[in-house]
């Protein structure tokens, strides 16, 4: 699927600390997402049970686009 296509996602994870991170992918879904942060961050191809969530934000992308460009919203 060419890239225009894809989603953009943000993989959340923790480290053996507890801090918390955020790494963003574009995939065609959140497994392929997660399996992309998996080959990104060599921790998680150890410690997958990291990964806390997954997001989708395209919608938002295009909500906060349409809001910054000056189209009314909810009317």
């Amino acid at each position: 699927m060419p890239l225009t296509q894809q989603r953009h996602y943000t993989v959340g994870y923790h480290d053996l600390q507890q801090h918390h991170y955020e790494i963003c992918e574009y995939a065609n879904d959140a497994y392929e997402a997660i399996e992309h942060a998996k080959e990104d961050v060599p921790e998680l191809r150890v410690h997958p049970s990291f990964i806390d969530r997954c997001t989708n934000e395209t919608g938002l992308d295009y909500i906060w686009n349409a809001m910054s460009a000056g189209v009314p919203m909810g009317r």
